[in-house]
C-alpha cells in the first residue's frame, strides 16, 4: 500500500492487488488443511470498475513479479504471462514454467506455475469460450495432472505436473454484459473469481508525488524473493481454527443475497482459507495461521463481497434520468397504496439499489429533489412525497 500510494487507483484496488501478489508469489509450494482438504492459496481475482476509476495499479503487480529475483541469484523468480493468450498458447505457456524445488523430505517437487496480471481481462478472453473457461476452471483446482489431446500442433498430447494459475485483472461491467450469457453465473467460473468493485476514481493532486521510503521497493523485492522459496504446510493455532469454523457453521455470515452470486457463495469458505494463509505469510513469513490473520481474511473477503451487487447494478446500464423515473413512479404507487401516508427514505433507497452502485443512491435521491421531483416532508429528516401531488394539492 506503501509502494503505491502514488498511484491512481482505489485503495481497495491496491489491497487486493496487494493480496494477489503475495497469492501468486506462494506458487504451488505452500499449503493448509482444513480436514482432509488441502488447500492452495491460488486466486482469480477481478478489479471491475467503469473506464478511468484506476486499475493501472495491476501493472505495478506485474512489474513487481517480473523484477522479482530468486534470493543469491539473478534468475527470474516467477513465470509471469504475456498480456493476451489463447487457450492453446495459455497451455503451451503453462508447459514452458516447470519448477523443479528441492525439499527438505523426499524427491524434489515439479510444478508449473503461471501468473497472469492483466489490466484488461477482455484481452485475455475476448470471447465466452465455453472451452477456455473450462480450462480455467481445471486449472484452478490445483489438479495433480493437467492433460489434453491435440489435433494440430507438433505436440498432440500435453501432460502437465502439478500446474496451477494466479490471475489478477481488471475489467469492466459493459464486459460481462456484452460477453458473458446470463447462464454464465451459473457456472463453475463464477464460483471461483472473486470481484472486487469500485465506481469512482481517487482524487489526486495533479503533481501529488507522495514520499516513498527509501529502498521500499526493493524491500518487496526482497520479500517476495522469500516468498518464492517459502515451502510447506501451515499449520493453524487453536484461536484461528475456533473463529473460522464457527464463522463457517454459522452459514458464513453475512452472505451476499443477489441470485447471480448463488454459486459463489458455496466458495467463500475456501475463500477465508486462501486469504487466511496469504494473511500469514505476508505478516510473518512464517507458515502459522494466527487469530489476526482469519480476523484479516474475513476482513478482506466481506468488504470485497459487501461492493460485489454493485457489479450486476452497474451491469443494468441506465441512465440516471431512467433511474429516477423509475424511483418516481415507484414512490408514487407506494404513496398511493398508502392512501397517501409519506413514504420512508430507506424504502426509496432500497429500491435504488436494486438498480445502481450504492455509491449513486444517495446522489440520485439528492438530484431527484434539486428537480423537484419528490420532495422531503416539512418538519421531517427522511419522509418523502412524490412532488406533483404536492402541487396537485397545493
Amino acid at each position: 500500500m506503501s509502494l503505491t500510494e502514488g498511484v491512481t487507483s482505489p485503495d481497495l484496488f491496491r489491497k487486493w492487488t496487494g493480496i494477489g501478489l503475495v497469492a501468486g508469489a506462494l506458487e504451488r509450494r505452500v499449503w493448509v488443511r482444513a480436514g482432509v482438504k488441502i488447500t492452495y492459496p491460488n486466486l482469480y481475482i477481478l478489479l471491475v470498475a467503469p473506464p478511468g476509476v484506476g486499475k493501472y495499479v495491476i501493472e505495478e503487480a506485474r512489474a513487481l513479479w517480473t523484477e522479482t529475483k530468486e534470493p543469491g541469484s539473478i534468475a527470474p523468480a516467477f513465470h509471469v504471462a504475456p498480456d493476451n493468450m489463447t487457450k492453446a498458447s495459455l497451455i503451451d505457456t503453462l508447459v514452458k514454467t516447470k519448477s523443479i524445488k528441492l525439499v527438505p523430505r523426499g524427491q524434489a517437487l515439479i510444478y508449473h506455475s503461471l501468473l497472469i496480471a492483466s489490466e484488461e481481462f477482455q484481452v485475455l478472453l475476448p470471447d465466452f469460450d465455453q472451452e477456455y473457461i473450462g480450462t480455467l476452471n481445471s486449472l484452478f483446482n490445483n489438479k495433480s495432472i493437467h492433460s489434453e489431446s491435440r489435433r494440430f500442433g507438433p505436440a498432440r498430447e500435453i501432460v502437465i505436473e502439478n500446474p496451477q494459475i494466479n490471475i489478477l485483472a481488471g475489467v469492466q461491467p459493459s464486459y460481462f454484459v456484452s460477453t458473458f450469457p446470463e447462464e454464465a453465473w451459473t457456472t463453475g467460473f463464477a464460483r471461483r473469481i472473486i470481484m472486487v468493485y469500485c465506481g469512482k476514481t481517487p482524487f489526486k493532486e495533479l503533481f501529488y508525488d507522495p514520499p516513498i521510503e527509501h529502498g521500499l521497493r526493493q524491500l518487496v523485492l526482497d520479500k517476495l524473493g522469500r516468498m518464492s522459496q517459502l515451502y510447506g504446510e501451515a499449520k493453524w493455532a487453536a484461536a484461528a481454527v475456533e473463529t473460522i469454523a464457527d464463522w463457517h457453521r454459522a452459514g458464513r455470515p453475512p452472505e451476499p443475497q443477489h441470485s447471480k452470486l448463488a454459486h459463489y457463495n458455496n466458495s467463500r469458505s475456501m475463500f477465508a482459507i486462501k486469504l487466511a494463509l496469504i494473511s500469514t505469510v505476508s505478516r510473518t513469513g512464517g507458515l502459522l495461521v494466527e487469530l489476526v490473520d482469519v480476523k484479516r481474511a474475513l476482513a478482506w473477503l466481506l468488504e470485497a463481497e459487501a461492493l460485489m451487487p454493485d457489479v450486476f447494478r452497474e451491469m443494468i446500464g441506465k441512465s440516471d434520468t431512467q433511474v429516477i423515473e423509475e424511483m418516481y413512479y415507484y414512490l408514487l404507487s407506494r404513496y398511493n397504496a398508502a392512501k397517501q401516508k409519506p413514504i420512508r427514505g430507506e424504502e426509496i433507497i432500497k429500491f435504488l439499489l436494486t438498480r445502481v452502485p450504492s455509491e449513486k443512491a444517495d446522489k440520485i435521491l439528492s438530484m431527484a429533489e434539486r428537480a423537484n421531483i419528490l420532495a422531503r416532508v416539512a418538519g421531517t429528516q427522511d419522509l418523502w412525497v412524490p412532488k406533483s401531488l404536492i402541487r396537485e394539492e397545493e
